[in-house]
């Protein structure tokens, strides 16, 4: 059985489709209190906590992987939060991160200057930050890329109206609310990891993924979202 923690679980989409997977025992925690509340009534089988990443309340070693996609840009502290991370993670455990690429961001300030703000965005980071963070915590870099290249397109057309984040998605407008989920899940279909679940979207992902694997292969080239570290305990 292999035990995750997923940190910024949002809304709880994510760590649903991670608890759907074979043998693994996944806890989500949120700093949102109200994003817990409607993850607990959407997924009650699951476990959800409302916690600060830079104070995990849960022993050392206790996790097999530990997950902070898109979250490190938002915290306050980002060694602390390392150092939390890495202090409840196994020996030779993994912890997965993606953050924003920085020319992305720079890109996205251009087009709309108030973009940090309205997802409370603290930061971005250039090439190689990341490694060096967590090489200062013993962390062995296992796996980079860049990715997220379709999200730009995303990003475009969430840009027409108010910027939101996951954990705002219920916020505003009932046609705020719809055409932003309706975006969001239009590009889901594309994203081979959202898909690995059985019958998510099946079978609209026959089509959908290998597209997307071709469109994002070749923007990853010249303007990528994100980058995508994996890190291995010592």
């Amino acid at each position: 059985m292999k035990k995750i923690l997923e940190i910024g679980c949002g809304q709880g989409f994510r760590t649903y489709l991670l608890s759907k997977q074979k043998n693994n025992k996944v806890i989500g925690i949120d700093a949102s209190k109200k994003d817990i509340e409607i993850c607990k009534k959407r997924y009650p089988r699951i476990e959800f906590l409302n916690m600060n990443a830079e104070k995990l309340l849960f022993k050392d070693k206790s996790f097999d992987q530990v997950l902070a996609i898109d979250i490190l840009e938002h915290v306050d502290n980002l060694r602390k939060t390392i150092a939390e991370i890495t202090r409840v993670l196994k020996s030779k455990g993994k912890v997965i991160v993606n953050v924003p690429h920085y020319k992305s961001e720079e890109w996205l300030l251009k087009i709309r200057p108030t973009y940090f703000s309205e997802i409370h965005h603290v930061r971005f980071f250039k090439e190689g930050e990341i490694e060096s963070l967590f090489k200062e915590s013993k962390m062995v870099l296992e796996k980079k890329k860049k990715k997220g290249f379709l999200q730009h397109f995303e990003l475009y057309f969430l840009f027409k109206r108010k910027v939101k984040s996951d954990s705002q998605l219920s916020i505003g407008s009932w046609r705020d609310n719809f055409y932003t989920k309706a975006v969001h899940a239009f590009f889901l279909m594309f994203d081979p990891v959202v898909v690995r679940t059985p019958l998510v979207y099946f079978p609209l992902w026959i089509i959908t993924v290998p597209i997307g694997f071709v469109f994002n292969w070749f923007g990853n080239l010249f303007l990528p979202k994100s980058f995508y570290y994996e890190f291995v305990k010592n």
